[in-house]
């Protein structure tokens, strides 16, 4: 079984996932991973190369279009950088002849369109509301999301709402490495941990994800005057890449806080137990927009993984059917106070892990898209049991 995978996220620059699902496909199959070049990036492989860790998986970066890239030259030559990655990536279909190919990416249609039109199977995986990423050319990203639907055989939205937006196809939801998140007890503190204001709080509050538009900084200073009003040793642990886009709500977020807020930037994947395990509560303080909705968030069964309670906003239905066992709270005053209340509800936290990770592990989520993938390919083997 050989399947291509396109995606707008370089193998080597984060785990996200579509790593997390292609790394768990049968070990037997071939993966061949392709991206688009990222010109701030050092890690482009224009090579053809092989991960070490899973030999079945090769990746490489092709000179595929990035419409709202933050270099003008770069967009201006959208149009003659889409015909060359087009006609790139049709040769490396060509040369690599796959079983199935998986996009993920919407500047790859013209492509798609290609490869579905030489009878090759096609899965279109919707991983996140795509046409939100290019609000410089909404008209365009909605024409090639079109596009990618058409030519898709099948749609896999990784959230209901995906699946309502496209109007067809199936869900496969997000999930959580099991072996990787668990809670722990007596782990030391990693040295940016241990060398910050932080190390003598005793109810730490833990954010991990991106740093972007999507937080509302209004609920964490809520948060942090409701503790600090209550006399509780309380901080904030924010893990993960800042945008610039919201570098004036971080800053006074900073002021604000002072030393009662420690802001990581971009962590291992491999690292985030070492933090998350010195933190009681896991926080998702989302401004609820149409993005948002679309959004199953990794981040609500990590730190279900990791035995911490979870405070969110309702801005999904994935978060709003777990109101049993996280806490869903609209508003600043609410979200603070389910906050505090979390701090101290043991049996909740003790309970979480099993109603919330557990039955939304990685492994199930690449068996369903496993199954999925051989079903389409013709010929093709059953994935093992």
């Amino acid at each position: 079984m050989r399947v291509l995978y396109v995606s707008e996220v370089q193998w080597l620059s984060q785990v996200s996932r579509k790593h997390l699902i292609v790394r768990r496909l049968p070990r037997d199959w071939k993966i061949l991973f392709a991206s688009p070049a990222n010109a701030t990036s050092s890690e482009n492989s224009f090579t053809r190369r092989t991960d070490a860790t899973y030999p079945n998986v090769d990746f490489v970066s092709l000179a595929l279009p990035k419409p709202d890239s933050g270099m003008p030259p770069v967009r201006a030559m959208t149009g003659l950088l889409e015909r060359y990655g087009t006609r790139a990536l049709l040769k490396l279909a060509s040369s690599f002849d796959p079983d199935v190919v998986v996009c993920s990416y919407l500047w790859g249609a013209p492509a798609a369109e290609a490869l579905r039109s030489r009878g090759i199977p096609l899965v279109y995986d919707l991983n996140d509301l795509h046409t939100s990423f290019y609000p410089a050319r909404p008209l365009e990203a909605e024409e090639m999301f079109r596009k990618l639907l058409d030519a898709a055989d099948e749609v896999v939205a990784s959230s209901g709402h995906l699946r309502e937006v496209a109007g067809r196809g199936m869900v496969i939801g997000n999930g959580v490495d099991l072996d990787t998140f668990r809670g722990r007890l007596n782990v030391p503190m990693p040295p940016e941990l241990a060398n910050s204001p932080l190390c003598h709080g005793d109810d730490l509050v833990c954010y991990v994800g991106a740093v972007d538009e999507r937080v509302d900084f209004d609920l964490l200073e809520a948060v942090d005057g409701r503790l600090t009003r209550a006399g509780r040793r309380s901080g904030l642990l924010v893990i993960g890449r800042v945008f610039g886009s919201v570098a004036t709500g971080v800053a006074k977020l900073r002021e604000t806080l002072g030393d009662r807020v420690l802001l990581t930037g971009r962590v291992a994947y491999e690292r985030l137990p070492e933090f998350m395990s010195h933190a009681r509560v896991g926080v998702a303080p989302f401004v609820l927009t149409p993005r948002t909705r679309a959004v199953n968030p990794n981040k609500l069964y990590m730190y279900a993984a990791m035995d911490m309670n979870v405070v969110t906003t309702p801005f999904s239905d994935e978060v709003e059917r777990q109101a049993k066992s996280i806490y869903v709270a609209s508003g600043a005053e609410d979200f603070a106070a389910a906050v505090e209340e979390a701090l101290g509800n043991e049996d909740r936290r003790l309970a979480v892990r099993e109603s919330v990770a557990l039955p939304n592990s990685w492994d199930e989520k690449a068996r369903e898209f496993a199954e999925l993938l051989a079903s389409l390919a013709s010929p093709g083997p059953s994935p093992p049991a």
